[in-house]
């Protein structure tokens, strides 16, 4: 009986089903989030070269700051996209025990799951009091809705889909359940 278990597990494993009781690996959720990453990294990599559009939703600071230094804030710009795809990857060298010391990436990408969920509430919050609480002044309206709507959001996103991926794949593993592949 115990054999039939097994292989029958491991043939649900090999099909990419699972049984009933058995939690996710959380990997597809870990992906998600590097592609996630990835995706908010890219319009400063767009802006730093140049592109104009959306830069109004970061702010007219941004845009004034540019015309009088374009380089420093280019290269700027592409120190924050570094940043981004940074904290996008180092999930995926985690899981997948790319780099020695699993440890200390597992643990670094946990921070930067919360890290992630703690900045985009708090900016989003902060952006839509401004905005929908009259009496509060908005300078630069354009900015804050996008920053309440667009970049805020994405980045609380990104941090909720990595958290409970990484939790998924923790508890997968802390369950004795073999390491997901």
């Amino acid at each position: 009986m115990a054999a039939e278990s097994r292989e029958h597990s491991e043939a649900q494993r090999g099909s990419g089903t699972q049984p009933a009781g058995e939690p996710r690996s959380g990997r597809g959720l870990i992906w998600a989030a590097a592609a996630l990453g990835l995706l908010n990294a890219a319009p400063s990599v767009y802006w730093a070269f140049g592109g104009v559009a959306l830069l109004e939703t970061i702010g007219q600071w941004l845009i004034d700051l540019r015309g009088r230094s374009p380089l420093l804030v280019g290269t700027g710009l592409l120190g924050i996209a570094l940043g981004k795809s940074a904290a996008a990857v180092i999930p995926l060298v985690a899981i997948h025990g790319l780099a020695a010391r699993r440890v200390l990436w597992w643990n670094l990408s946990r921070l930067v799951a919360m890290a992630l969920i703690l900045y985009g509430a708090a900016g989003l919050v902060i952006n839509l009091v401004l905005l929908l609480f009259p009496g509060l002044t908005a300078e630069d309206p354009t900015a804050r809705w996008g920053q309440a709507l667009l970049w805020y959001p994405m980045l609380l996103l990104w941090g909720l889909v990595l958290g409970v991926g990484l939790h998924r794949w923790r508890r997968r593993v802390s369950e004795g359940g073999p390491t997901p592949r």
